[in-house]
């Protein structure tokens, strides 16, 4: 009889390492990724500085709103845009005209702060197409690897860019993220999350923001690149002064 049972203990011992482990889908990590953020949230308004403006991001169900304001010469300029309007330009509260090339710049602009503010809550709209291409091991850790592409419909005007972004298998944090451009000359960049700090339900993190010797590189390249000390920094995202609230 212990025979038996040892038989199957040992039975069951190499089944077991023998059957694969699953591998998660690309969306399943973005979503526990999203719950550790607290972007799964409903209702939300945040604030903070960035650079030389404040920003504003109101969600509801169904509804966003995106603003950013600052002061030159005296007067209060505002951009607004939303789910429901395009963008805006308020100088002390009066809209002024703008053509439709200088608010096409406005928009990215905008849009272009809030969608690094708000990772990885972006990963999940329709145009995003993503895919989990293994694990990758930095600095002794183990990252999921995410290959992130868009759709060209509602993919946006930078629709041909592609990126990359390696999550913490253990704690699903964002840990660094890379990304081909072709705008304004075009290039590559690497980004390392740090400063990470819990306000409010959310998590929220700055980043140094890195390039290589090239213009471009294959994007998998730059963690070795990284770590070898290859890569030169270009600047620093800090999002200070960070306010939450309900809208």
């Amino acid at each position: 009889m212990m025979f038996m049972k040892c038989n199957y203990l040992l039975f069951c011992l190499i089944f077991l390492s023998c059957t694969p482990i699953k591998k998660p889908t690309a969306e399943e990590i973005i979503k526990q990724s999203i719950d550790v953020y607290g972007w799964n949230q409903k209702e939300y308004r945040l604030v903070f500085d960035f650079r030389d403006y404040e920003y504003e991001l109101i969600r509801k169900p169904s509804f966003y709103s995106y603003q950013r304001s600052t002061v030159k010469k005296g007067g209060r300029i505002r951009d607004l845009m939303n789910s429901n309007n395009s963008l805006k330009r308020y100088i002390d509260d009066e809209q002024i005209h703008l053509d439709d090339s200088i608010a096409k710049v406005y928009t990215n602009s905008l849009n272009s702060v809030l969608y690094f503010f708000q990772l990885p809550r972006p990963l999940l709209d329709p145009a995003v197409m993503a895919s989990n291409i293994g694990k990758t091991r930095i600095e002794n850790k183990d990252y999921w690897t995410l290959k992130v592409t868009f759709k060209e419909a509602g993919g946006g005007e930078d629709y041909q860019d592609e990126y990359r972004y390696w999550i913490d298998s253990k704690t699903y944090q964002v840990k660094y993220l890379a990304y081909n451009y072709l705008t304004d000359g075009g290039g590559t960049r690497f980004r390392v999350a740090e400063n990470f700090r819990r306000l409010e339900g959310f998590l929220f993190q700055d980043y140094t923001n890195l390039k290589p010797e090239s213009k471009f590189v294959s994007l998998d390249s730059l963690p070795k690149l990284y770590v070898q000390g290859k890569l030169k920094v270009v600047s620093q995202i800090k999002n200070q002064n960070i306010r939450v609230s309900k809208p």
